[in-house]
């Protein structure tokens, strides 16, 4: 098989997408290669597996009957095979659709990590909204183009979603999917933590094991499930929302700030660099609150009406304050 046809194959097997007639297509790829190898070639991350990803494909094929292989269930197998040969196909130059950050599917893949400091407000190309906690990482195509919007999510996360029900909206976070049609929730998935939560505020989203497809809970507003990585188990349970997101709120509060501080909030929120014309500006006190979801815009539009001051966007990145010093 050639090498874009296998990787679109193994792409619509991640998404659920193959026919009877591809899974049995990818089951006899699957045996061509390692049927005869043991188990331990096909973890993702050993050592045998990173000595495959040195050899070439023809050499794979033709070492395929030298040990007695364990019987292992296709969807695991497909999974583990696709990391090897991908790195395989990494060193032909062929690697496009496992390997960010080069694309999707033939789309570019954005993706924010943040430092530890900062939270960040995300428009997704849908116009849904995401708040992004510190030390987190998303990533999301270009355009959402297929019959699904995906997004991977390793840390915290806020989302707003669209509602679209043509298009269901997928989360990918650990072991864990969530599917949403339009609703906002919160999910806790840190790399490394032995717990992945997911807390709905409005709305209605199921949440499945990423790759058996095992139905978890389908959670409603003030709900949560609570999935343990190291036991492979879930609790459901109630939930007061707007705790669980409280974080989203906590950077965007501001009790008697200089304008200059709020500034910088507001730069590091939302990504821009924001100046003010008059200096005196800088120093001029700032009380005010936001639910730390609202659009740049709205904010700017309130800080500036408490200080009689004025907005300029002057282009994508950079913001104009204009004012005349502490004046009511």
């Amino acid at each position: 098989m050639e090498a874009h046809a296998l990787y679109e194959l193994l792409e619509k097997y991640r998404q659920g997408n193959c026919s009877p007639e591809e899974l049995e297509q990818l089951e006899r790829w699957y045996a061509s290669l390692g049927a005869g190898r043991p188990d331990k070639l096909l973890e993702e991350g050993s050592e045998a597996a990173l000595l495959l990803t040195r050899q070439k494909l023809q050499e794979l094929h033709a070492a395929a009957g030298r040990e007695q292989a364990k019987v292992v269930p296709f969807h695991r197998r497909a999974l583990r095979w696709a990391a090897v040969v991908g790195g395989l196909l990494l060193l032909a130059g062929g690697a496009r659709y496992f390997f960010k950050p080069v694309s999707r599917q033939g789309e570019l893949v954005k993706e924010h990590r943040l430092p530890a400091a900062h939270s960040r407000h995300i428009t997704l190309p849908d116009g849904s909204l995401v708040i992004l906690h510190a030390d987190s990482r998303l990533d999301y195509p270009e355009t959402f183009s297929g019959a699904i919007r995906d997004v991977t999510l390793s840390g915290e996360a806020y989302f707003d979603i669209r509602q679209d029900t043509a298009r269901p909206f997928v989360i990918h976070s650990g072991n864990l999917r969530t599917t949403v049609l339009g609703t906002a929730f919160n999910i806790r998935a840190y790399e490394g933590s032995p717990e992945i939560t997911v807390s709905v505020t409005r709305g209605k989203v199921k949440v499945e094991t990423e790759h058996e497809g095992k139905l978890l809970a389908v959670l409603t507003p003030d709900q949560q499930v609570v999935y343990n990585n190291l036991v492979a188990t879930a609790v459901r349970q109630p939930v007061v929302s707007d705790s669980v997101t409280l974080w989203v709120r906590r950077d965007m509060l501001f009790e008697n700030m200089s304008f200059a501080t709020v500034a910088q909030a507001i730069s590091n929120r939302y990504r821009v660099n924001i100046r003010f014309d008059d200096p005196a500006m800088e120093a001029c006190p700032i009380r005010a609150s936001f639910k730390g979801t609202e659009p740049l815009e709205t904010v700017l539009s309130v800080v500036c009406a408490i200080r009689n001051a004025s907005y300029t966007i002057e282009d994508e990145n950079n913001i104009l304050i204009t004012g005349r010093g502490c004046q009511q």
